[in-house]
């Protein structure tokens, strides 16, 4: 659909009704009634069109209280633009789903074509969590896979930060408009995602809050773009693995990371894997797995150089796997004060990387 036709307005103030939903909107599509016609039309009418009750309720209610061309002109004046279920450049994987989203609000630009894989799990994770979340989201990044998920606490943010520190790209699928950041504490993430060739994207139209009911439809969307799914941890009953749920219902791979048998977050991928997810311990791994030409891994490691002797017990001990910094206090046995100095300092010069939680790795 040409972004300038007429059409356009009464998509975008249809889905303004987030009650009409996907499915009600492919009924509409599906009555071959042109939008502009079908908005104006009584309800006499919409009922010879077959339409369900709700449906026809819910349309009525648009064309008494939303104004089309008000639709287009929050558009411009939030630069946001949209895809719709008719364009050319909406995504093909996306749109094999049978709930596809009628309408996509984006801001930020993204070639819909290139290879992406979803990178969910906890809100909370435990270190080993952040620790392969943050492995595996910059290694794909770093081999040209765009990294999606949906920018919540934990393991979201960490995936989308990996890939931005790789140099690679990154979409947030979000709950609500994409007019507003949720939560507030990633807006400075959400903006960072745009400014490295990323995007943020939505099914609902501008304006709309982060309503809880929101999320499960939301993580859909994730897996609908995904060629495949990558779970990390999750605890039982996890919003991660409604978004396994949906991958599987799509037909997408699902791959788990296995994780310590007594951890609560490790219940999602190991029980994913017995149900048939692919166990992955590596990024050949996925790419095995997909049928993809092996990773290109950095051709080299960038030499980290310690300032003083206390700095080079700090890179010996993060040489191995990254710590949180009690375990580096311990280790170490320099003082709270000053190690927590150091690994400041440290950071600033970028020899190490916080990931979150006060854990830290070598920045290499």
């Amino acid at each position: 659909m040409d972004k300038t036709s007429k059409d356009l307005k009464y998509w975008l103030s249809i889905n303004k009704n987030t009650q009409i939903g996907a499915i009600g909107f492919k009924q509409l599509i599906d009555t071959n009634v042109p939008f502009e016609v079908l908005y104006h039309l009584p309800k006499i009418k919409l009922e010879k069109l077959k339409l369900p009750n709700r449906l026809i309720a819910n349309l009525i209610f648009c064309q008494k209280n939303i104004n089309p061309e008000k639709t287009v002109e929050e558009l411009t004046e939030n630069n946001i633009s949209v895809i719709t279920l008719q364009d050319d450049n909406y995504p093909i994987l996306l749109k094999e789903i049978y709930d596809a989203p009628a309408i996509i609000y984006l801001k930020g630009n993204i070639d819909f074509n290139d290879l992406m894989l979803g990178i969910v799990g906890s809100r909370r994770p435990t270190d080993y969590g952040r620790h392969t979340t943050y492995d595996f989201s910059s290694r794909l990044a770093l081999n040209g896979i765009t990294i999606v998920s949906g920018l919540a606490l934990g393991i979201d943010s960490i995936a989308h930060q990996a890939a931005i520190d790789s140099k690679g790209k990154t979409i947030a699928v979000l709950g609500c408009g994409v007019d507003q950041i949720y939560p507030l504490s990633h807006e400075k993430l959400g903006h960072k995602i745009i400014e490295t060739g990323g995007a943020i994207i939505s099914e609902y139209p501008i304006g709309t809050p982060p309503l809880k009911q929101h999320f499960p439809a939301r993580n859909r969307i994730i897996s609908g773009l995904s060629a495949g799914l990558i779970i990390t941890e999750a605890a039982e009953g996890s919003g991660s693995l409604i978004t396994a749920r949906a991958a599987l219902e799509q037909n997408r791979e699902v791959f788990a990371i296995p994780g310590p048998i007594y951890n609560k977050n490790s219940f999602g991928p190991n029980n994913l894997i017995k149900m048939g997810a692919h166990l992955v311990s590596t990024v050949q791994d996925i790419f095995d797995e997909l049928g993809l030409i092996a990773p290109q891994e950095s051709a080299t490691i960038r030499k980290i150089v310690a300032q003083s002797p206390e700095e080079e017990i700090i890179i010996k001990i993060l040489s191995a796997s990254p710590r949180h910094i009690d375990a580096i206090i311990k280790e170490s046995g320099l003082e709270q004060a000053r190690a927590s100095s150091l690994l400041t300092i440290m950071e600033i010069s970028g020899k190490i990387k916080h990931l979150g939680g006060m854990t830290y790795r070598l920045n290499i």
